[in-house]
């Protein structure tokens, strides 16, 4: 194993660990199949490597009694196996929750397990546009009523979605060891997801950049509004001060067109590259669309109501070029090669 993760996976020194019975490797090689089982190999290292994680995890489980979503999350912190995207903007209005809504569908429709969480305390509003009508909700969470477990509900598409609420005041005030709590659960429960997609609130407020911080990638709208443009460059400056590890993307929304959009691309990533040395991806566009509108009116997202339209295209080419790159990232770090067979 490599060295970043020896210390985490491999059963320590002095460890005492019962024997592996062969009704226990069938049910760890079913129950992580996406680890265990993912790839048949003649290749030694790689076969070395899954017996010592076969045994670290059989050790997990059945003598230390951690459960399995314990397990699985840690297993996804060391091996990020779950793709974890946060949509956000500097200010509402933008298409934010709409675009979230959309991208995760997309990314079901690759056929990912996808969980979209609504952390807009304050105004959530993806069962809104989603059409579901949860029978519990964050705040059945925050005051202790239900587990995460118990909050997930089914959306459209095949997502699962983890739905807020609207005008509590006391959910945008929650204490950062709150936010703290609330984020190692969440991650806990995006254990079994391949994708999670976070749908934050507004502005640049602590919850916002708890969210940023847990996300690989963080997908910035903005629209051509001055505004909107200031606003989404506070959000880069924010995450370049408080050095996110996060990746930035730039997503254009309600553009009239393209040479509109590409103003404000070379607006705000200008900008970040000038006065923050920091490097801004763009995703492209989206044109504004009255079929958006309709959609919402409908609670049925584009994707899944016009398909052929041409935002609900471009969103899923977004999607498959996040999905892409979580394969190439994977096998990046986990490669044939012996010195990478546990990263």
């Amino acid at each position: 194993m490599s060295n970043s993760t020896q210390s985490t996976l491999e059963p320590q020194a002095g460890d005492a660990s019962p024997a592996i019975e062969p009704s226990q490797i069938q049910f760890l090689q079913r129950t992580f199949a996406d680890y265990l089982a993912e790839k048949p190999s003649d290749n030694e290292t790689i076969l070395k490597w899954r017996r010592e994680l076969t045994q670290w995890v059989h050790q997990r489980l059945f003598f230390y009694r951690d459960s399995v979503a314990e397990v699985r999350a840690e297993l996804n912190a060391t091996f990020r196996r779950t793709r974890t995207i946060a949509v956000t903007s500097g200010k509402g209005g933008v298409g934010k929750t709409t675009f979230s809504v959309n991208l995760a569908v997309s990314c079901a429709q690759l056929g990912k397990r996808v969980l979209l969480f609504d952390a807009d305390f304050g105004m959530a509003n993806v069962h809104i546009y989603t059409g579901v009508n949860p029978k519990m909700t964050l705040l059945d969470l925050i005051d202790r009523r239900a587990t995460i477990e118990e909050v997930i509900m089914p959306g459209p598409g095949g997502i699962q979605m983890i739905c807020g609420t609207s005008g509590v005041s006391r959910l945008s005030d929650l204490t950062v060891l709150a936010l703290e709590t609330l984020g190692q659960q969440l991650l806990r429960a995006a254990a079994d997801f391949d994708v999670l997609i976070i749908d934050t609130a507004a502005g640049i407020s602590a919850s916002v950049t708890h969210f940023l911080s847990l996300a690989q990638e963080s997908i910035v709208l903005a629209t051509p509004a001055l505004a909107s443009t200031l606003d989404a460059y506070g959000v880069i400056k924010l995450a370049y001060e408080t050095r996110l590890a996060t990746r930035l993307n730039l997503l254009v929304n309600q553009a009239a067109e393209e040479q509109e959009a590409g103003r404000v691309i070379e607006r705000i990533a200008g900008c970040a590259e000038r006065y923050l040395s920091t490097s801004v991806r763009t995703l492209g566009f989206l044109d504004r669309d009255p079929a958006f509108e309709r959609s919402a009116y409908s609670r049925r997202p584009l994707v899944l109501s016009d398909p052929g339209n041409a935002n609900a295209q471009r969103i899923a080419s977004i999607a498959a070029k996040v999905i892409e790159e979580d394969k190439s990232d994977r096998t990046a770090a986990c490669g044939p090669e012996a010195n990478c067979a546990a990263a």
